[in-house]
């Protein structure tokens, strides 16, 4: 039995490995197919794995243009060229972009044995950061695409439940959520805190879907000073340091990518920030699993999954429009985070994904 895991965003091989694996477990020779185009660095890749076949992709400067759909178009099409040599069993297909979908479709019409699990990785056009209409050109042929070629899967997963309110009135088969997990290295030490100001971090890309402005507004009504460390790089760093310079103490570390650097400085805070501008379409971030993963309590607005993980666990602050942050409750939160490790044991780690993804490997090849 063969599979292929397929995706276009180097962003996802770490849940493509953890899919590889889940398979291999279950005796498939298994094959990756991904680009050689890095999304985030806008440039050809360096670091793809010698094991994964990386195809030639068209590169792309501008996130929203005529270039990068060319592009993604281009992808598919040479992708299932690709995956036809293969002769899979069993294709795992994380999306978007949308056009792999309906290469996936195309392709199951040829070879109507071969079962296709999507991954739905993220929603375009709901997703995306735009405040004009998702019903106009070129969104609404993004969103025809997915939703005239879904049929083509056997199983269908999302990365959060929220999704599936979509996805249900556009897809009849089985579906099944499965959350971005990790493969946990961090450390359950004891935290060492400041005692005379709240020590907040933010970790991930500083883009324009962050809300910079609430983010602001929340630390400057703050009832106690604030130092604010920032992990991370992105169009708008410059723009997040100036504005909470003005406000707090900032500590900028830049990118990080060692696990034991990224936890000592977790470990000098009392919480993590994951706010977004309103209106997205985002049920979990990758962002949140960093802060459960080191017992941090989360300041978040994000609806869907995460409001109700952190209520269900108490692990952090629902934050709306006139939420405002107070020093004891977060400070509580830290001090009793066992069932923030809880959250993650039960929901992110590598051991509770791949137990998920076989149960969907059982399923479909039954």
């Amino acid at each position: 039995m063969k599979a292929v895991a397929l995706t276009c965003f180097e962003s996802n091989e770490e849940r493509v490995r953890f899919v590889c694996e889940a398979c291999r477990m279950k005796g498939y020779e298994t094959s990756v197919v991904t680009s050689d185009f890095s999304h985030a660095r806008k440039q050809k890749r360096k670091t793809v794995p010698d094991d994964y076949r990386a195809i030639d992709t068209i590169p792309y400067q501008k996130n929203l243009s005529i270039a990068r759909m060319y592009s993604h178009r281009k992808f598919a099409k040479d992708a299932f060229k690709y995956i036809q040599e293969l002769k899979p069993d069993l294709i795992w297909l994380m999306t978007p972009a949308n056009s792999l979908i309906k290469e996936a479709d195309r392709y199951k019409k040829k070879n109507p044995s071969v079962k296709i699990v999507i991954d739905m990785i993220d929603m375009w056009p709901e997703s995306l950061p735009f405040s004009f209409s998702k019903d106009l050109f070129p969104f609404a042929i993004w969103k025809k695409i997915r939703k005239d070629h879904l049929s083509c899967a056997d199983y269908l997963v999302s990365e959060c439940n929220l999704y599936q309110d979509i996805l249900k009135n556009e897809y009849n088969g089985p579906m099944k959520t499965i959350y971005w997990s990790r493969d946990s290295k961090a450390v359950k030490e004891k935290a060492i805190l400041p005692n005379d100001r709240l020590s907040l971090c933010y970790i991930g890309s500083i883009n324009n879907i962050i809300d910079i402005d609430r983010i602001a507004e929340l630390i400057g009504n703050c009832d106690a000073p604030v130092i604010l460390h920032i992990i991370g790089d992105g169009e708008n760093k410059d723009r997040m340091i100036n504005t909470m310079d003005k406000i707090c103490e900032v500590v900028y570390h830049g990118v990080i990518h060692d696990e034991k650097e990224k936890s000592e400085i977790f470990r000098n805070c009392h919480a993590g920030i994951n706010v977004y501008k309103e209106g997205l379409y985002i049920g979990l971030t990758v962002k949140c699993i960093d802060y459960f993963e080191h017992g941090l309590p989360v300041i978040s607005n994000i609806k869907g999954d995460t409001w109700r993980l952190v209520e269900n666990y108490h692990a952090g602050i629902n934050v709306d429009d006139k939420t405002a942050i107070h020093c004891s409750e977060i400070i509580d939160f830290r001090e009793n985070n066992g069932n923030i490790y809880r959250l993650f044991e039960e929901n992110f780690t590598k051991k509770i994904f791949i137990k998920n993804c076989q149960e969907v490997l059982d399923e479909v090849m039954k």
